[in-house]
């Protein structure tokens, strides 16, 4: 039987409109040991991040005279795929490495590393759960902790995915409409400076599709920074407000 990604009613399998982003809820400063940290959950995936440094290089031979260098790690927990998708463990592991080099580059874009030369900055993603593509989860989560450990960036980097599934354009696809195989693109972008740093774009996609895929990525990554933004000043105040009573 085959599956109707996109209903009638113009609803998707989950409820959704196609350019609608799943709930997002984040909190930050989750990892007492971490310089900086973050959960973030849209839908029912989940990915915490943490951050640690600026601190001295590890390898002497990673260090730069002139910036820092970022490393950056991507785990996910035995439990967080499908029944399914832990039998392609191998795969996974080859996916996780990919979306790790992806967020390292498109952090080293937006990090002021001159300011920490000699330096390194670490960033583990540890993907709790799993519904879907986890890379533009990944650079969200990590965006939040970098802001949390106090570390400079150019602008408040946000990231999101368009799937074309079965003739329709789909935000931020789940894992059923994942399983479907069709083309996925990630787009990371700075809405303030209204510049794009990064696009993962698979090859299977219609060309003459990429406008709308592009449209629509644009705007799911200004609906997440007008709500992140919200729950980091709701932080912020909350830790204004905590110290201040700390202080009497």
């Amino acid at each position: 039987m085959k599956v109707e990604f996109v209903d009638l009613c113009g609803l998707r399998v989950d409820g959704r409109r196609p350019g609608e982003l799943r709930k997002v809820h984040a909190k930050l400063g989750v990892v007492s040991n971490a310089t900086g940290s973050a959960l973030l959950e849209q839908g029912i995936s989940k990915v915490v991040a943490s951050v640690s440094g600026p601190h001295e290089c590890t390898q002497r031979s990673l260090e730069q005279h002139d910036r820092a260098v970022v490393n950056c790690r991507v785990i996910m927990a035995p439990f967080a795929a499908s029944q399914s998708d832990r039998k392609k463990r191998r795969r996974t592991d080859t996916t996780l490495m990919e979306v790790a080099t992806m967020v390292k580059q498109t952090l080293e874009s937006v990090i002021f590393l001159e300011l920490h030369p000699r330096a390194q900055i670490d960033v583990t993603l540890e993907v709790i759960q799993a519904d879907g593509p986890v890379r533009a989860l990944c650079i969200n989560a990590a965006t939040l902790a970098l802001i949390d450990a106090g570390i400079a960036i150019k602008d408040f980097l946000t990231a999101a995915s368009v799937g074309y599934v079965d003739g329709h354009l789909l935000l931020d696809v789940n894992h059923a409409e994942d399983a479907a195989k069709g083309p996925e693109t990630c787009i990371a972008y700075l809405p303030n400076t209204d510049a794009i740093v990064t696009v993962n774009l698979e090859p299977k996609l219609p060309l003459e599709e990429l406008p709308a895929v592009t449209e629509l990525a644009l705007g799911g990554c200004k609906t997440l920074y007008r709500h992140l933004q919200t729950l980091v000043l709701q932080h912020c105040a909350a830790q204004a407000e905590a110290r201040g009573d700390a202080l009497m």
